[in-house]
Order: structure tokens, then C-alpha cells, then sequence
């Protein structure tokens, strides 16, 4: 039983950990997304300016524009599948939690069983002793 319980007790902090590593990629591609995000409204920013663009500046900017766009895109595709991964793991990790909390309570019931049957052979050994 208690090889048992030290296995579910092994997998619970795997798949603990497997979540969090889901949750970190999770973040990185978040902060990802912001930085695209971020560079684009500073080139939209720039597009507003009161002063006038070389058209030389302009296109770059309009490609710059274009690539984070496409590049932001794609990070949000991943971002929906690391999302995806995360809730994943995070029912895995319930799953074995509750597998822990059986074992844990399989463990109590099996040591509360032993401790009565104890109390339960002494009390007919003082019976037997007594007559």
C-alpha cells in the first residue's frame, strides 16, 4: 500500500510540475503577444506623427507593420494552443490530486482498521487470561 501511495504521491508531483511548465509557456507566449503589440502601435504611432515620412520610411515601416501583424498572429495560434495544453494539465493535475486524497484516505482507513483490530485482540487476550 505504501509503494502505492509513494507512486501516486510521485505522479501528483510530475504532473505538478508538467502544469507549471504548461503555465510558464503559457506566460512567455503572453509576453510575446504584448511585445508584437507594443511594436505595432509604436509604428502606428509613427504613421501618425505630425511630421511628414520619407517614402523610404514609410515603406519600411508598412513591412514592419505587415510582419508583426503576420508574426502576431501565429503567436496567438500557439497561444491558443498552449492555453489549450495548460487547461489540459491542469485537469491531469486535479485528477491525480484526487487520486492522492483517495490514497491518503485508503492509507488512514487501513491504519484505523489495524488499530482496532490491536485493541480488539487485547481485549480477548485480557478475556482469555481472566478465566
Amino acid at each position: 500500500m505504501q509503494k502505492r501511495d509513494r507512486k501516486i504521491r510521485r505522479i501528483a508531483a510530475v504532473q505538478a510540475r508538467l502544469h507549471r511548465i504548461a503555465e510558464w509557456h503559457l506566460m512567455e507566449c503572453q509576453a510575446r503577444e504584448n511585445e508584437l503589440e507594443d511594436k505595432r502601435r509604436r509604428i502606428l504611432e509613427a504613421f501618425n506623427d505630425e511630421n511628414r515620412l520619407a517614402d523610404l520610411m514609410v515603406q519600411t515601416a508598412g513591412q514592419s507593420l505587415r510582419a508583426a501583424s503576420v508574426e502576431q498572429g501565429a503567436v496567438a495560434k500557439v497561444r491558443e494552443r498552449l492555453a489549450e495544453n495548460a487547461r489540459t494539465e491542469g485537469r491531469k493535475l486535479k485528477h491525480v490530486e484526487r487520486l492522492v486524497d483517495l490514497a491518503a484516505e485508503r492509507t488512514a482507513r487501513g491504519d484505523e482498521k489495524r488499530m482496532l483490530d490491536d485493541e480488539i485482540d487485547k481485549a480477548v487476550r485480557r478475556s482469555l487470561q481472566n478465566i
